[in-house]
């Protein structure tokens, strides 16, 4: 059945990259010194898959199948390209998401050291995806086979807008413990995320925007900015310094950053911190007041509120759910 496609592919990608394993539980974890991959399969013909790399070396992979799936990407970090045989190299894009179709296709994957690579995969077979599509009755031209013509790929792309990134960072809070509704939990919020994400991609949610007036040069300063911001996110430089560290002025900035990235410089610096304070309450032994220090919350009281605002939780469930 088609329906096995996608996951025999992920198979294949991961068959190709050499993490070793160090045990597993039921939803597919697999860890080592380089990182982790996490898969959840809530059904058949849908995947999840969350991966965290911080690479010793830089890693070429290549893979080739003769199956066809779409998948839906969200790169929050990373640094590196891929060549997809027909298509092109498309470089890895922090903070970007893509609608990706494939059929019978090769990809060679290059990922570069100096970088933690940070991203979820959905996969969605070609079954699934046109059912969805069939129950829009918006006509041949949205099916897998409409989309994709006779190419083997085709890529669409644009910036994680803030409502996909609250849903993808709701992926595992609050979900239930029994392992069946936790499969359950992880399918809705799967869904959800891929209704949003299919209705800007293929149905133009976005499309009355105006023309940008932001020039590439300047597109590329502003991505300058994010990276400062990123590098400074406990002790950020304010709006006038971030600019003329970019070498943008401050207009521009503020346009085009919400342009680029779908909301303001500091509303995005604070998701950040929350993001990085999220990781470092799982993973880390610091106390909750710690955690706010280190991403630069310098009251406690708000680092609280925002944690409340952003995830639902307290950020002292999250140290008990360790």
């Amino acid at each position: 059945m088609q329906h096995t496609f996608v996951h025999s592919i992920y198979d294949t990608y991961f068959d190709a990259l050499p993490l070793s394993p160090r045990g597993s539980d039921e939803r597919g974890k697999t860890a080592d010194n380089e990182g982790y991959f996490n898969r959840v399969v809530p059904r058949p013909g849908l995947e999840l898959v969350e991966s965290c790399y911080h690479l010793q070396e830089n890693r070429s992979v290549c893979i080739q199948s003769e199956a066809a799936m779409v998948e839906l990407s969200f790169c929050f970090q990373g640094s590196g390209e891929v060549a997809v045989a027909g298509s092109g190299q498309h470089e890895l894009l922090p903070d970007s998401c893509a609608l990706q179709l494939m059929r019978n296709f090769q990809a060679d994957f290059y990922y570069r050291a100096e970088t933690p690579l940070r991203s979820i995969a959905i996969g969605i077979s070609v079954e699934q995806f046109n059912a969805w599509l069939e129950e829009m009755n918006e006509g041949a031209q949205f099916s897998f086979d409409g989309l994709l013509g006779t190419n083997a790929f085709r890529m669409f792309r644009m910036p994680i807008r803030p409502e996909l990134s609250r849903l993808l960072s709701q992926m595992d809070d609050s979900s239930p413990s029994h392992p069946a509704l936790r499969r359950l939990h992880m399918e809705g919020k799967i869904l959800e995320i891929a209704s949003l994400a299919l209705d800007t991609f293929l149905f133009g949610r976005d499309s009355n925007r105006q023309k940008s007036a932001i020039s590439r040069s300047d597109r590329e300063k502003i991505r300058r900015a994010r990276e400062i911001l990123l590098a400074n996110i406990d002790a950020p430089p304010s709006l006038i310094e971030l600019s003329r560290m970019a070498g943008v002025n401050e207009y521009k900035l503020k346009v085009g950053f919400k342009e680029e990235f779908g909301t303001s410089v500091f509303a995005y610096l604070r998701e950040k911190r929350l993001e990085r304070a999220l990781t470092l309450l799982r993973d880390e032994s610091l106390s909750v007041s710690q955690t706010a220090a280190a991403v630069g919350f310098s009251n406690f009281s708000h680092f609280a509120e925002a944690f409340r605002k952003q995830y639902g939780l307290n950020p002292s469930d999250v140290k008990r759910r360790r």
